[in-house]
């Protein structure tokens, strides 16, 4: 067990050191030059130069007499733009993905064995490999329009691994959780027989409550994975809904001056509202209301659910799934965790909205989101009229009798561009071409008055990975269309919004989701100096280009937290 312990502690010290850049003292100054500003700000949008005195932006300029400074950056021509604000991450399971196994694009044996491998080298002997999600691409192609779906058919065996896993056990999923595989160690630790190792329906879910915890070390380790991945692709601030414990974790990171992206933490249960109230996690509802916490870590925010996803045909709909069996033709999807009571989980949202704290609700059903703008009526009459910026999480699905229902409201639609690009697989299979034209309906809620708050969803779905980088949901807004091209003029291509207006929701929108917008967003004096610089300057390329675009430096709070090699 010691052994075990000391060979864990060297991999959260190699990983501590792999993130050294965003470790290092900040300089008191700091002076980018020579740019191609994007400042975010209406009344200067472009600059040359960006002036920075210990975390904070002091001046930014457009001639040639530069301020002096101790440490400078020649951004030699680069576009330079705000830090991005990602609104919808789950910080977790990120890590652990990124530290433990992906599957999602395995269907085949040498690529299976391959991941496995590769899960068993970088963590240390005894540690747990479980979930993955094999096989979520060979059901819907990445990069595919719709109309491929096919049936998933492979399966992989523990005989292929027993050999390389002798030290791990291993538990592993399939996409749709209703298969998994273990192979031989951890069919003898959960007291399992199992030729080919494959488990199903109660028997994995049982399997998989046996699992023990992870402990602080590898929570650790995985957080300080994660944050690297935010820094290499520009993102500065992260607003988070992993497990309550996670935040020990940051405060951890915060007390070595090692946490290089900032948290913005959402509870994600609505029966943590009162510990909220309780803790001070809320909004300070004043004249200029803002969240508890520090420039690092903010509070204030509570998430919760009211429909499920599409994927699974789980997001509530006013009419049936296009694609239901005779069996099930009726269905229209169903409730989550506390909706499943409407009444009571109404009062629960008038609670806590009553508490100070800021309400944000899964909502990707058209029923779901309706019913969701009749709930923010009700606070309204019950608690009273203020600018909650009540946050439609997803926003996935719009009736059309109800846009006009968002003028004038502050709503945040909490959206993930990215999702357009992966879900298009499916999207007219399950709900029809009709309904589909109030999906991702970016550019009328905008036109609307609604404020667009983008993020990514990272990791994604037991069904999909959604990448961290930016530059994927800038794409996806911009284009409509797949990763691959398709279709060629964008998938309901009249919501298409503009590279500025998307850039705006991905730094200024997401701060104003969360009261932040005076802090956080632009690149003007006063502001917290995040900043990032591309190696590709998005207003002069094709959109294709902007996937294969890079970051060559990331700053945090005046301090640089990523170097491009």
């Amino acid at each position: 067990m010691k052994v075990k312990s000391i060979y864990f502690l060297f991999i959260v010290g190699f990983i501590l050191t792999a993130c050294s850049p965003g470790e290092r003292e900040r300089a008191e100054s700091l002076l980018l030059y020579n740019g191609k500003v994007w400042t975010g700000d209406e009344l200067n949008p472009w600059a040359k130069w960006v002036y920075i005195e210990n975390d904070k932006i002091v001046r930014v300029g457009n001639n040639s007499n530069y301020p002096s400074a101790l440490e400078t950056i020649d951004l030699q021509g680069r576009l330079t733009v705000p830090g991005f604000n990602d609104s919808h991450v789950h910080f977790a399971q990120a890590g652990a993905l990124l530290l433990g196994i992906n599957l999602l694009d395995v269907s085949e044996d040498e690529l299976f064995i391959k991941r496995i491998k590769e899960a068993t080298e970088r963590l240390p002997k005894g540690s747990w490999i479980t979930r993955g999600d094999w096989g979520a691409y060979e059901a819907w192609n990445m990069g595919s329009e719709g109309g491929d779906t096919r049936k998933a058919e492979w399966q992989p065996h523990r005989n292929l691994i027993d050999d390389i896993t002798s030290d791990h056990p291993v538990l592993v999923a399939r996409y749709d959780r209703y298969e998994g595989m273990a192979n031989q160690l951890a069919l003898d630790i959960l007291g399992i027989e199992s030729e080919t190792g494959i488990l199903q329906g109660d028997d994995l879910w049982d399997a998989l409550k046996q699992v023990p915890e992870s402990s602080f070390e590898r929570k650790l380790a995985e957080a300080k994975r994660a944050l690297a991945e935010c820094a290499k692709w520009g993102v500065t601030t992260v607003q988070d809904m992993s497990p309550l414990d996670r935040v020990d974790i940051y405060n951890y990171l915060l007390e070595r001056d090692s946490l290089i992206t900032r948290i913005n933490f959402s509870p994600s249960r609505l029966s943590e509202r009162f510990n909220m109230m309780k803790d001070g996690w809320v909004i300070n509802w004043d004249d200029n209301p803002s969240p508890s916490g520090n420039d690092f870590i903010t509070f204030g925010t509570i998430k919760s659910h009211i429909d499920g996803i599409m994927g699974a045909r789980t997001a509530r709909f006013f009419q049936p799934y296009a694609d239901n069996d005779v069996e099930n033709v009726g269905w229209r999807g169903g409730w989550r965790e506390f909706s499943r009571d409407l009444p009571s989980f109404k009062k629960m949202l008038i609670e806590a909205d009553s508490g100070g704290i800021q309400l944000r609700v899964h909502a990707i059903g058209d029923e779901a989101n309706s019913i969701l703008l009749d709930v923010l009526d009700t606070l309204d009459l019950v608690n009273g009229k203020k600018d909650r910026r009540f946050r439609l999480v997803h926003a996935q699905v719009i009736s059309e009798r109800d846009f006009d229902r968002f003028a004038g409201r502050n709503i945040i639609a909490e959206v993930q561009p990215y999702h357009v690009t992966d879900d298009m697989r499916w999207m007219e299979e399950r709900i029809g071409y009709e309904r589909c034209k109030g999906a991702y309906a970016f550019k009328t809620l905008k036109d609307i008055g609604c404020q667009l708050s983008f993020g990514s969803d990272w990791p994604g779905t037991n069904a999909s990975y959604y990448p961290i980088n930016p530059l994927y949901g800038l794409y996806a807004a911009v284009t409509r269309q797949t990763v691959n091209g398709e279709p060629e003029s964008g998938w309901f291509p009249e919501q298409k919004i503009s590279l500025e207006e998307a850039l705006k929701a991905y730094t200024w929108g997401s701060a104003f989701s969360t009261f932040e917008e005076d802090v956080k967003g632009t690149i003007a004096p006063g502001f917290l100096a995040d900043i990032a610089v591309l190696d590709t300057n998005l207003f002069e390329s094709e959109p294709s280009d902007w996937l294969n675009a890079k970051f060559d430096y990331t700053i945090m709070g005046g301090k640089i937290v990523y170097k491009s090699d």
